[in-house]
């Protein structure tokens, strides 16, 4: 049931009229480029979307949770949690529209969107330099993506910065 009721969640998202076209444009972006590079680009749109829709209150993890659930409620995005751990701040988004929009096949790149949405609000806000935002493992079957805010041990790790 819970498939279903995900599956419901997510198609309400997409209006029809872009379905389609968001579809076919992720098929011919897979056929012209590999996963890193749409992945790298999916980062900087997502930089330059985050850019245009700001979150400014920082003053606590609670405070920015709701800052960045303000701005999905209006897009009809779902919403994030944000977990602090020992080593990282994990941002858990649930019920991106990602997926429903581009279609599965597009799921190894098109995450890097909301990457590079939330790397670019936590710069905003003066994260430390040494921390990197990444995606960790694939969107679950509950509809959730997660992503680790946490120092950079690898000097060669993936950064989205321009």
């Amino acid at each position: 049931m819970s498939l279903q009721r995900n599956r419901y969640i997510e198609t309400q998202q997409i209006s029809r009229q872009w379905q389609f076209f968001l579809q076919a444009f992720a098929q011919e972006f897979s056929q012209k480029g590999d996963v890193r590079e749409l992945r790298l680009l999916m980062h900087r749109l997502g930089r330059r979307m985050a850019s245009m829709v700001k979150v400014s209150d920082g003053s606590s993890l609670q405070a920015l949770e709701d800052a960045m659930n303000r701005v999905w409620s209006e897009m009809s995005w779902g919403w994030v949690e944000l977990s602090e751990q020992a080593d990282a701040l994990l941002v858990l988004h649930q019920f991106a529209p990602l997926r429903t929009a581009f279609g599965e096949d597009a799921s190894a790149w098109t995450p890097a969107l909301l990457e590079g949405i939330y790397a670019q609000w936590f710069e905003a806000l003066g994260m430390d330099s040494t921390l990197r935002l990444s995606q960790r493992g694939d969107e679950n079957a509950d509809c959730v993506l997660v992503f680790e805010l946490k120092k950079v041990v690898d000097e060669f790790a993936f950064s989205g910065r321009r």
